[in-house]
């Protein structure tokens, strides 16, 4: 009995504890010469990255939200401006990175020439990149990936959240997609290759898609709402689940299965 007392108490203190932490954030902006097509990497622990292109810059530009909890605001404000925001660059390659740890996170908001490309490795935090020419590379462990608009080859690596890719213009460039658990949506694309696997979710392709590949699910269904001269050269592909084919304004065919492609 005692000891359940004394068990009870320690979780009321620890709970009291946290209870009276309360967050601070600190923002650091600069900006590091990079010319018109440099290679971009973002390495987050926690937090969200955004990358936009933007056609009159010659340099990368960054803003860094970061985040840390202390016991009054001024001190976490204080522990927040002290989460390290490492920056570097070798020839064209521009390299940020923030390696998180205890109770601090970090936003990324960078501006980068829309003639370069970035590789983001995010550990936890939704990623977006929109408006680049160069290859665009994510990995990214928890959070949703969203790329839009983009000229150049697409790699996507996603543990769980969900997946947007569209306006992917490469007439003989590859996307590539790796999602464990989430859904897939694919808008307007025009490539070389698509190759999307994912293990647990549904993918739905939609607007207009030029190109060949595979569409490769293990549970989840496959929907292609395309014009029908599109995709004439896609396999769609799910052990479990139902895969469909429509043209806009049009009643698909479909059929369920447990294993079996379309």
């Amino acid at each position: 009995m005692l000891l359940l007392a004394l068990l009870v108490v320690a979780a009321v203190f620890l709970w009291r504890t946290l209870g009276d932490e309360v967050p601070g954030a600190s923002v650091a902006r600069d900006s590091i010469d990079s010319g018109r097509e440099p290679r971009v990497r973002i390495t987050n622990a926690s937090g969200s990255v955004s990358v936009a292109g933007a056609g009159d810059l010659e340099a990368v530009e960054y803003e860094v939200t970061r985040y840390a909890v202390a016991g009054d605001p001024a001190a976490a404000r204080s522990a927040a401006s002290e989460v390290p925001v490492d920056v570097a660059r070798e020839g064209s390659t521009v390299t940020l990175g923030t390696d998180g740890g205890g109770e601090t996170g970090a936003d990324y908001s960078v501006r980068v020439p829309s003639g370069g490309g970035v590789e983001v490795e995010s550990e936890e935090g939704d990623v977006e990149v929109t408006g680049l020419d160069g290859a665009v590379t994510v990995r990214a462990e928890s959070g949703d990936v969203t790329v839009r608009d983009v000229a150049g080859d697409v790699t996507v690596e996603a543990g769980g959240g969900d997946v947007f890719v569209g306006g992917v213009r490469t007439d003989t460039g590859n996307v590539e997609l790796s999602v464990e658990s989430g859904d897939v949506s694919l808008e307007d694309l025009i490539v070389g290759t698509l190759e999307t696997t994912v293990e647990t979710g549904d993918v739905t392709l939609s607007g207009r898609f030029s190109g060949g590949g595979r569409v490769s699910v293990g549970t989840g269904d496959v929907t292609a709402r395309l014009p029908s001269g599109d995709a004439t050269e896609l396999d769609l592909e799910t052990l479990v689940g139902q895969v469909s084919r429509e043209a806009p304004g049009e009643d698909g065919a479909s059929e369920d299965r447990n294993g079996g492609n379309n």
